[in-house]
């Protein structure tokens, strides 16, 4: 259902990197912590320090899944970031899901500590790999959406910026421990997480839920709140999406939102989903569009 990114970084040439040697060029390089299993790739770049992406797979999928059919290894190739894929759990090592807290299935029922996990992640890659503090995101997609806003929530004090595409609030959040610029994209027609909130029309999505979902503005003006930004929203429209944008928020934390016109469930632009199907996942690259956001905003 969903997925994150993450990316820190520091600043300061008298720094030493890891001694560790960073994951292979091209394909993703497996690796563990304790229990719990992630992908990574790591770009060349010599001695300087990098961005960190992570990125969080929707419900059911997978760290693999995700970075081919969003395009994010060439992505992190071509912009110069590393790219971590957390995997979720399950009973039985399938439809890997996150506790987000409201959603989903096997870890929320669970209670799994997957906040515990990115933040173990986020340590173990500063450690081992170059990876830039100042400089950290997280991006998810629909389960792995509801994730990031809660790594946002928990760990804002140690990214840079979130973007969560067709994701959700539940209302039950507690305040974010920092301000943290937030890139938030639904899509209109979505039955998984309808815009207006309430439960899934999809039967297996309704079943893994465990509250309802707050309508998907509820979580930019959570977000302008928390953020203390002053100026909007600002409203602008075209054929292919609604956007409201808040500025003057404390740190340079704005927040951008949209709502993806005639779009239904999935990463914008992506419209892919089981072998042989595909969907109107809008015109919008969410792609390109979350790297524009990381891009000019970091810690």
């Amino acid at each position: 259902m969903r997925w994150i990114l993450v990316v820190m970084g520091i600043v300061g040439v008298a720094l030493q990197l890891p001694t560790s040697a960073p994951a292979a060029d091209g394909p993703l390089a497996s690796r563990r912590i304790g229990n719990r299993d992630y992908q990574l790739y790591v770009p060349p770049g010599g001695s300087r320090r990098l961005p960190l992406v992570i990125a969080l797979h929707g419900g059911g999928g997978n760290g693999a899944q995700l970075a081919k059919s969003a395009g994010l290894i060439d992505k992190a190739a071509s912009e110069g970031f590393i790219l971590a894929l957390p995997e979720g759990s399950s009973r039985f090592g399938k439809l890997e899901t996150w506790n987000a807290g409201g959603c989903c299935a096997y870890a929320m029922r669970k209670k799994v500590d997957d906040i515990g996990f990115i933040r173990a992640l986020i340590d173990d890659l500063e450690r081992t790999q170059p990876v830039d503090p100042k400089r950290v995101y997280v991006v998810g997609m629909s389960n792995g959406g509801m994730m990031t806003e809660r790594v946002a929530i928990a760990l804002g004090d140690r990214i840079a910026g979130a973007a969560v595409f067709v994701g959700a609030l539940f209302g039950n959040e507690p305040g974010p421990v920092a301000a943290v610029p937030m890139l938030i994209v639904n899509a209109e027609k979505d039955e998984q997480v309808p815009v207006a909130g309430g439960t899934s029309t999809t039967g297996m999505v309704r079943r893994a839920q465990g509250m309802p979902y707050k309508p998907s503005r509820y979580a930019a003006t959570f977000w302008a709140a928390a953020n203390r930004c002053t100026k909007g929203p600002t409203r602008s429209e075209t054929s292919d999406y609604v956007r409201e944008l808040w500025t003057g928020c404390a740190g340079g934390a704005d927040v951008d939102f949209y709502i993806m016109k005639g779009a239904e469930h999935g990463w914008p632009g992506r419209g892919v989903g089981r072998p042989g199907v595909t969907r109107n996942t809008g015109k919008i690259d969410g792609t390109a569009l979350m790297w524009d956001f990381f891009a000019v905003h970091r810690r």
